[in-house]
């Protein structure tokens, strides 16, 4: 081949090369997808450039085949993770690693900020030829090209990555208005009964629940809080609470009646697979009797002049049965000066800098502080409390607190 043969020949490969990047970098461009990116990279690599065998895999949470060819419909097991140590630049494999790359010579990396984003395996040496392997004679352009693919590819899946956040994000955000909605912003008030409430979701929405529901001369006061936390968890509270206003608005069914209608819900649901715990009473505005269900909570507080009583009698928590297997209606009496704190299990569980729970004798101490004052001081007694003993540590759970009192 003469000097002009070989410089002509230079001249139509870097024409080729250059056209290749442009037309690579129009589709990047033009935002194809990356299937179609794919097929440009499979159409220059494979067609034009003539590499016969080759394997493409890329890094996202773990490795995944991108692109194969020449392979047959099984490619090989490869210990990609090994090849770090190799470095990261472009290596012909040696005979000690011909087993463990299956056959490919030679390894062409792609990291970015010392992490492999990807790694093309090519074996079309052939010593029988008596030409240069197409893949040593453009070795430095398809790792060009295969960097600027493998970029190409990571930045798409972390746009859809960060699309698919925003999304979540936006979606959280409307569950928690929608949730902060159905939580009560005002509390039912007569001459005789007052009613204070505070809520704190762990995260933007959360799996606790109260109310209080004023029917003539009746109150339903609940406090609930469903296993687990997130969107499922404030869904299935949002599906009781919506259940639990229909049955007591629009139905006289008696206590125990009525607990089991729920459990059946919450069971139908959510199929064994999350449960609630809650506490449900119907108070006689008249006479300040009480009946009551537990139904596996933490032990409601009443405050009399006697000292404190712990409400626990009861059930097992709804839906963890298609049955209650048992099931108690409680009684007690609220006489005047009487005060009522229910509470879910965020409060009590609530750990400080040592490792320490907050332990209800501090929420008695609380309640003990201010209870005359009313239902709104003893809430803000207990959360000030609470918020001394957490000390900057992070909330472990959701929390609701429900204060009321005869008068």
């Amino acid at each position: 081949m003469t000097r002009l043969d070989r410089l002509t020949e230079r001249l139509g490969l870097k024409e080729f090369q250059l056209k290749a990047l442009l037309e690579v970098t129009k589709a990047i461009n033009g935002n194809v997808d990356r299937a179609g990116l794919l097929r440009l990279y499979s159409g220059i690599v494979h067609q034009e450039l003539g590499i016969t065998r080759l394997l493409l895999y890329e890094r996202t949470d773990r490795w995944q085949l991108a692109l194969s060819h020449g392979v047959g419909h099984t490619p090989p097991s490869i210990d990609l993770d090994a090849l770090v140590t190799a470095g990261e630049g472009i290596h012909l494999t040696t005979a000690q690693e011909e087993d463990r790359l299956a056959g490919f010579d030679v390894v062409v990396p792609v990291f970015h900020e010392q992490r492999p984003l990807a790694y093309l395996l090519i074996g079309d040496l052939d010593e029988d030829e008596q030409r240069m392997s197409p893949s040593v004679k453009h070795l430095n352009f398809i790792q060009t090209l295969t960097n600027l693919i493998v970029v190409a590819l990571e930045n798409k899946r972390l746009a859809a990555q960060a699309l698919q956040q925003e999304r979540d994000k936006r979606e959280l955000e409307l569950a928690a208005e929608m949730q902060g909605m159905l939580v009560p912003q005002e509390l039912p008030r007569t001459d005789r009964f007052e009613a204070a409430a505070w809520y704190l979701p762990h995260r933007q929405v959360g799996g606790d629940h109260y109310d209080v529901v004023h029917r003539g001369d009746r109150m339903v006061l609940v406090v609930a809080d469903v296993s687990g936390k997130g969107i499922a968890a404030a869904l299935l509270m949002s599906n009781f609470q919506a259940t639990l206003r229909a049955l007591v608005e629009y139905s006289n069914d008696p206590l125990d009646e009525l607990v089991r209608d729920l459990n059946d819900k919450v069971y139908g649901n959510a199929r064994g697979e999350r449960f609630i715990t809650c506490f449900l009473a119907d108070l006689d505005l008249r006479t300040g009797a009480m009946r009551y269900v537990n139904s596996g909570h933490n032990p409601v507080l009443l405050r009399t002049a006697e000292g404190f009583t712990e409400l626990s009698t009861g059930s097992i928590a709804l839906g963890m049965m298609p049955k209650l297997p048992f099931l108690q209606v409680g009684t007690t009496t609220l006489p005047p000066g009487s005060l009522l704190l229910a509470y879910t299990d965020g409060l009590v569980e609530q750990e400080d800098v040592h490792g320490q729970a907050f332990e209800l004798d501090q929420v008695r101490r609380a309640v003990d502080e201010v209870r005359h004052a009313g239902p709104g001081a003893v809430i803000e007694a207990v959360v000030a409390r609470f918020e001394a003993h957490r000390g900057g540590q992070p909330y472990l759970d959701d929390i609701a607190l429900l204060s009321c009192a005869l008068r």
